[in-house]
């Protein structure tokens, strides 16, 4: 049974990184979980950014750095986009995909096409099943949602279950708590918080994804430094990705999962992973 935001062992087994909250959810949480979500008006507004007079993705170079550029060379039939809203997040890599299905439950954001590449787009499901046979999927890309997700591990199985042997698995999340989701945060939703890299590394193992590549990002000042340069997007600059790639670097040794002190703050607060799906089934654990 999950521990109430009034129990005592609630910093112990949550704000440690222990546990993750909301994994544990039976079915009326879960519900509950979005039930919530659904009427915050910060999601609202994120999820109307698209359609924002000059919108621009914000994280293209990021994403390159990171991820994309490790992909040169490679083809895929089918590419899952979980969370991609209108596709832009998996634009650039659209000429080396055949077909994208994409996960999504805004529907006005649903179209016929990515970036030119014939795209289906499907509505998620409450308990995270994925409307895919197994295994269909060449590529699963999942940029900044899973946190929105209450059962992640769930999700990420199934994640799991969709890739093809061989397959890739392109993820990136919040490391960190995020602060205290028990009051009100601004800019954020009610439930969303981040993952230990710890939890998401023995997920990773259990369910036969190999690290192919980790990195850090998203130091706490990239986002200041990019307006004193006169760059409005600065995860769109590779230069500004560079520097965040550098500070990152350096302030890896103080990762913290709660971040309640202005020490703990001077760290990644990202994470990417490329992940490679086994070719044969992982042992039980």
């Amino acid at each position: 049974m999950t521990a109430s935001f009034e129990s005592a062992s609630f910093e112990e087994q949550y704000f440690s990184g222990a546990a993750l909250y909301g994994d544990d959810f039976d079915a009326a949480r879960i519900a509950g979980w979005y039930g919530v979500e659904a009427r915050d008006p910060a999601e609202d507004f994120a999820r109307t950014a698209p359609e924002r007079p000059g919108y621009r993705y914000e994280y293209h170079a990021l994403n390159h750095r990171h991820a994309f550029r490790f992909l040169a060379g490679r083809r895929f039939r089918q590419a899952l986009a979980f969370g991609c809203a209108a596709g832009d997040d998996v634009a650039p890599i659209a000429g080396q995909v055949d077909r994208f299905l994409a996960v999504e439950p805004i529907e006005r954001f649903w179209k016929s096409d990515i970036a030119g590449t014939p795209a289906e787009y499907r509505r998620p499901t409450l308990g995270g099943r994925i409307d895919c046979a197994d295994g269909a999927n060449d590529l699963t890309v999942c940029l900044h949602t899973l946190h929105h997700i209450p059962n992640a591990g769930a999700l990420l199985a199934e994640f799991a279950r969709v890739t093809a042997p061989g397959g890739l698995f392109i993820l990136r999340e919040p490391i960190s708590t995020m602060g205290d989701w028990r009051r009100p945060r601004r800019g954020l939703t009610a439930n969303e918080r981040g993952f230990p890299v710890e939890w998401l590394e023995e997920r990773f193992a259990r369910l036969g994804f190999t690290v192919m590549q980790r990195r850090f990002c998203s130091f706490p000042l990239t986002e200041r430094l990019g307006p004193l340069m006169g760059v409005s997007l600065p995860y769109g600059n590779p230069l500004l990705v560079r520097l965040d790639e550098a500070a990152c670097a350096l302030t890896r040794w103080n990762i913290a999962y709660h971040r309640d002190s202005l020490r703990k703050k001077f760290a990644p607060g990202a994470v990417y992973y490329v992940l490679e799906r086994a070719t044969t089934p992982p042992a039980r654990r």
